[in-house]
């Protein structure tokens, strides 16, 4: 099969498209043609060697976390899915496996069924951007209606699906992007929109429920004083300071900081489905590229170039 391969850490040269073995479902696991992927910045970070403190992916390694495709075969024990089912899913690529790819087989939980009315580009745009949006507002926040929420990168693919989350919560959301995304994530719902070009948000006079570092722009230090007593900063990059800064919140107050990894089973992707087949989450599509231009998108994600989310189409 072809897929997007790296070989050693490095810029996106050491990204190419090769021909490897169809891998097999075992025991458990699920065999998926996948007909379109989608990239996140995650997939650079692992390419670079900017997490290899937290991972290093046994290569060579297939680039691409999430997915959509058609259940091809089922390896011995699978029970709940059948051949030819729509299912969307996310990789594990510490073990090599990437979505970047003509097949994946994956354990039973990592996929979940694709509802009728949500297209494969939709789906899969949502299991790491809508799933950490997911699961930092509602599993970890606990956001409830009335709360006050601000979110930083709300423009981006994780920052948007958080907005329109939040306002499905009932919560007030305020919103932090630069100046050519003010409408966008205004259209999103956010109640009000901060230009970071033009207005410095920890200098604001009000305190936050909830403060949502999708941006990974600032630390614990700056926003904790935008924190209401027992407010919560959650950051999407796990530095060793957050570890620290998470350590000393719980020992001098009731203020929290959580350092955020992504936790990704069938439950969390049922959950995500349900709110997409509901018009929840939209995920804006900047561009869809086949697997020969997966190098040139990364390097535009890398840039700051892609505004929303970057599709393969593979199948």
């Amino acid at each position: 099969m072809q897929a997007v391969t790296y070989e050693r850490f490095g810029g996106v040269s050491v990204l190419a498209v090769r021909e490897l073995p169809t891998p097999q479902p075992g025991r458990g696991e699920v065999q998926m043609r996948i007909t379109m992927a989608s990239l996140n910045p995650v997939d650079f970070k692992l390419r670079s060697g900017m997490l290899r403190l937290v991972g290093r992916p046994k290569r060579p390694a297939i680039t691409g976390k999430d997915f959509a495709g058609v259940v091809a075969a089922l390896g011995s024990g699978v029970r709940n899915y059948a051949v030819g089912q729509r299912v969307f899913g996310s990789v594990d690529p510490l073990g090599g496996r990437g979505a970047c790819a003509r097949f994946v087989a994956l354990a039973t939980d990592l996929v979940a069924p694709i509802p009728e009315g949500v297209s494969d580009e939709i789906a899969a745009c949502l299991p790491v951007a809508a799933g950490t949006a997911l699961q930092v507002l509602a599993d970890i926040a606990g956001l409830r209606s009335g709360q006050s929420v601000l979110i930083t990168g709300a423009s981006g693919a994780v920052g948007s699906a958080a907005v329109r989350i939040a306002c499905s919560i009932g919560a007030q959301v305020t919103g932090v992007c630069g100046t050519a995304n003010i409408d966008y994530v205004r259209e999103l719902g956010a109640g009000r929109v901060i230009d970071y070009r033009t207005e410095n948000w920890p200098a604001l006079d009000q305190q936050f429920d909830v403060i949502f570092d999708a941006a990974a722009a600032t630390s614990f230090a700056i926003a904790r004083p935008r924190l209401k007593p027992a407010g919560i900063y959650i950051n999407t990059m796990p530095r060793p300071e957050l570890y620290r800064d998470a350590l000393l919140a719980r020992l001098g107050s009731r203020q929290r900081c959580v350092p955020f990894l992504l936790k990704t089973d069938s439950e969390l992707l049922r959950r995500l489905a349900r709110l997409a087949a509901d018009g929840v989450i939209v995920p804006h599509i900047d561009e869809i590229v086949d697997l020969a231009g997966v190098a040139a998108a990364q390097q535009r994600m890398e840039d700051g170039r892609v505004h929303g989310k970057v599709c393969v189409r593979v199948d």
